[in-house]
């Protein structure tokens, strides 16, 4: 059955994996994980579409063909929220944006919504869950420094230079120059202080990732190639040459 959109796509790839799970356990069987990629980026470099298509290529290129790949970015949030029992209005408010200590004690204290370090704790779980599973891609969020000591995962930074994340943006949200040079900032400032918030690491740190490409000189099949071949390289158990 052909399915559509990354939120089906990740139902598809939980549901299957978890009935997966209880069979393995039934028989007593130990499993490990399949690669984990992790994908942080500058605003408007293109990081969806590039994720799609290495998507693609990892699992045509995966040793076990049975296995269900996903990419986990915003529908990451609603896994969360599934996993926590945590109510739908707070999708919204699960961002990669600090909040302030008054602002979370209040907000925790009179039931607003649990506090943004409370959120922060389960996106953390369950991105750890992700990675146990394997078989993902899971961009932003700092997944990169969760699973920075597993073995099964890879770590990419996407960036671009500013003028062509402009054009990327006022093409896919229809906005003027200006719109789209803000609105990167404002995003690129979130994802910033989300990191040095709640991670104390600077997001720009080039050792927090194995690869740092920019797209400015290669077209995204070509991004996605260089990509590919050196995840497949670096976890070649999964993989067939």
């Amino acid at each position: 059955m052909l399915v559509s959109g990354a939120y089906e796509k990740a139902k598809l790839y939980i549901e299957t994996h978890s009935r997966e799970k209880e069979e393995l356990i039934k028989k007593k069987i130990i499993v490990e994980p399949g690669p984990c990629i992790t994908i942080s980026r500058q605003t408007g470099a293109a990081a969806g579409e590039i994720s799609e298509l290495l998507l693609d290529i990892l699992k045509s290129k995966s040793k076990n063909k049975k296995r269900e790949w996903a990419i986990f970015d915003k529908n990451l949030i609603e896994k969360v929220i599934e996993d926590h029992n945590l109510p739908d209005k707070l999708s919204n408010y699960l961002t990669e944006e600090k909040h302030s200590f008054l602002n979370s004690m209040m907000n925790e204290l009179f039931g607003i919504h649990p506090s943004p370090i409370r959120l922060v704790y389960k996106t953390t779980k369950t991105i750890l869950q992700l990675a146990q599973i394997g078989n993902c891609i899971i961009v932003g969020r700092a997944a990169n420094i969760i699973l920075r000591n597993l073995d099964n995962t890879y770590h990419i930074r996407i960036i671009a230079p500013l003028k062509k994340r402009i054009k990327q943006v006022q093409s896919y949200f229809n906005f003027s120059e200006d719109e789209a040079k803000k609105f990167i900032e404002r995003e690129d400032e979130k994802r910033r202080e989300y990191v040095k918030h709640y991670f104390h690491k600077d997001i720009d740190d080039p050792s927090l990732y194995d690869l740092i490409i920019n797209t400015e000189r290669h077209s995204l099949e070509e991004t996605t190639q260089i990509l590919s071949n050196a995840i497949i390289t670096r976890l070649s158990k999964y993989f067939v040459a």
